[in-house]
């Protein structure tokens, strides 16, 4: 009977731990912008900033990054991304964007590929795209390239409406935001009459299975020595009975 109450106690403190540890979560954005980027060699700031972003979800399960590398290509109505996701799209014809092997001008105006030794992106003709999760995220990032008007943005719902900007003018730019204890089922990429492309698509589901946020740590420890306090003194209280 003291093993099941503990266990019990255990569960419980766990609980109030972790949801001490998210209660200042907020989205954290990582962009980093190349003015004029033409190649996946001149994007210094990009990169630096998709760097902090994997660094930020190192240590979650259940992320996964869609290169678009091996898959279909063409004006698909719905691509699956893996991980209980679903991309869907519609551009200025109202028909679905396309992902595609080839540049179609020069890769600082409609943008391109930006993954390592691959060759094939999704290209943007305006419009809008759509990420689906059935199980929803918490962390979300991609490649943007070849933009060249303003007001492009992300938006979602992480219990209120949140708006993530995506840099214009020609370059490249990697744009990711975490939200750390949110659960997010949807991202939509607002393109509006742009040009572009996105590449390397990276989220991490919101699971139980992931590893605490960094900030909980401390609070899990004196919440887990309490919890062995606690057990300790109800066993010398049985012993002495």
């Amino acid at each position: 009977m003291l093993n099941k109450i503990g266990a019990l106690s255990a569960c419980g403190l766990l609980a109030v731990v972790l949801a001490a540890g998210r209660a200042d979560a907020a989205v954290v954005i990582y962009s980093g912008y190349d003015a004029t980027a033409t190649n996946n060699a001149t994007k210094p700031n990009s990169d630096a900033a998709h760097a902090a972003f994997l660094a930020a979800i190192a240590g979650l399960q259940d992320t996964f990054t869609q290169t678009f590398e091996g898959g279909p290509t063409g004006q698909l109505a719905s691509y699956d991304l893996g991980g209980g996701a679903t991309m869907t799209s519609s551009d200025l014809s109202n028909k679905p964007q396309v992902i595609r092997t080839a540049i179609q001008c020069q890769y600082a105006l409609c943008g391109g590929n930006t993954t390592a030794g691959g060759k094939t992106y999704l290209s943007i003709n305006g419009g809008t795209v759509t990420f689906t999760f059935a199980d929803p995220i918490q962390a979300f990032g991609a490649y943007f390239t070849g933009p060249q008007l303003p007001g492009l943005k992300l938006t979602f719902n992480d219990g209120s409406s949140q708006v993530v900007d995506v840099p214009g003018l020609f370059g490249a730019d990697f744009v990711g935001f975490t939200d750390f204890g949110k659960s997010i089922s949807q991202v939509t990429f607002d393109g509006t009459r742009d040009q572009m492309a996105m590449d390397d698509i990276t989220f991490s589901l919101a699971s139980v299975s992931g590893v605490p946020e960094p900030a909980a740590w401390a609070t899990m420890i004196a919440g887990f020595g309490l919890v062995g306090a606690t057990l300790r003194g109800r066993r010398r209280g049985q012993f002495a009975a």
